[in-house]
């Protein structure tokens, strides 16, 4: 039996979804997928869709243009199934992350805040460290402020996510950064996406076998918020991977405040590049150093 076209409009998280799919028989039995890249504004070809016999999409406003949701769907031809796919984003583990900083991906607003006043790294790291109550603010509010926002957004869609979310952020960590979320969600989606095509379960098999394509960087929690947030995962301890590096929020602050120091624009570049070369003086057993 040939397979069907199906086309899969997401952003980074179709990324992590996709595999998921392709590993479930009973998925890839029927489709075969094509992952476009909405937030590049990848090109969605007409013949592609007119074709498509499944289109899974995250919905894109009319700002979008061409991509639009509104603009693509009259572009389907009439035996394509079409299936809203949640856009999954939680700021409450990271209450002062921030877009408001091009170039910065996981800008903190409150670290932005005490340079901008002219501390020093090493005075912002101190204060920014200490977590006073003042200082902070009210997490709790952003926290359920990005809890209702998620709620509200997907009250009229065939997956929703947020009930998960609501009952067990505090128990154990669901996302790995703002717009990345964990395994739980994932496979939440991934099973509801199956059970709307009639294809049963997630198999056991896929989600023991699943390698998460983001979990190379998972960004550090503020300690304090363990003590305001009830999180048993925020500690001073802990350590996270980034990049190749396994740091401790003290630590990954430290290299934030280093990046900006320097005038580096790209602060997952500048991660990235230190992971490097954390893993070229500590290389794991049997392998060589880079430059052997």
């Amino acid at each position: 039996m040939a397979k069907s076209l199906c086309i899969l409009h997401a952003n980074c998280q179709g990324d992590a979804l996709r595999p998921l799919l392709e590993n479930t028989p009973a998925f890839a039995r029927h489709f075969e997928i094509r992952q476009l890249c909405n937030y590049t504004r990848e090109e969605v070809a007409d013949k592609d869709l007119a074709t498509c016999g499944l289109f899974l999409h995250q919905r894109l406003a009319p700002r979008w243009g061409e991509i639009a949701t509104e603009r693509l769907l009259p572009r389907l031809g009439p035996d394509a199934q079409a299936i809203i796919l949640p856009n999954l984003f939680f700021k409450g583990y990271w209450p002062f992350w921030t877009n408001a900083f091009q170039g910065i991906d996981f800008a903190d607003s409150l670290l932005e805040k005490l340079l901008g006043a002219g501390l020093s790294p090493e005075d912002a790291l101190r204060l920014y460290l200490k977590g006073d109550t003042a200082l902070l603010g009210d997490v709790e509010a952003v926290a359920e402020d990005s809890l209702a926002h998620e709620e509200a957004k997907e009250a009229d869609d065939p997956i929703r996510t947020a009930h998960i979310l609501r009952e067990r952020w505090r128990e154990e960590q669901l996302f790995l950064t703002v717009n990345h979320p964990g395994r739980v969600l994932l496979f939440h989606v991934a099973e509801e996406l199956l059970r709307l095509l009639g294809l049963g379960p997630l198999p056991e098999s896929v989600r023991a076998a699943y390698v998460h394509p983001q979990e190379e960087f998972w960004l550090p929690l503020h300690p304090a918020l363990g003590r305001r947030l009830g999180l048993p995962f925020a500690s001073r301890e802990r350590r996270y991977p980034v990049f190749g590096a396994s740091l401790t929020h003290q630590e990954y602050t430290s290299a934030y405040l280093s990046c900006r120091a320097h005038g580096v624009a790209d602060l997952v570049g500048f991660l990235r590049a230190m992971g490097e070369d954390a893993a070229a003086a500590h290389p794991s057993p049997g392998l060589p150093a880079k430059d052997a």
